[in-house]
């Protein structure tokens, strides 16, 4: 639960959003394997829109233009990491 939280504040403040995005992405498709057929459609499923809409907001770098991203690349230690970016 520790690490649903974090995602969730990591994905809502902007900070840390690539890293977030990788976990969210691996933490739905491990939920998307827990529930396949006959429950629900095993090619398309929400937790394939969640993830590619994670991967999607990670690409654009929407952490910079709606969240504190701009600020968080200014610290030294991303900027030596830039998997936190």
């Amino acid at each position: 639960m520790f690490g649903l939280g974090g995602l969730g504040v990591a994905l809502l403040l902007g900070i840390c959003l690539r890293l977030a995005a990788i976990g969210g992405t691996v933490l739905l498709v491990m939920l998307w394997a827990a529930s396949l057929w006959p429950d629900t459609n095993p090619f398309m499923d929400m937790h394939w829109i969640y993830a590619a809409l994670l991967i999607a907001a990670a690409l654009a770098d929407a952490g910079r233009t709606l969240g504190l991203g701009r600020f968080w690349e200014r610290l030294p230690v991303i900027r030596r990491h830039s998997l936190l970016r």
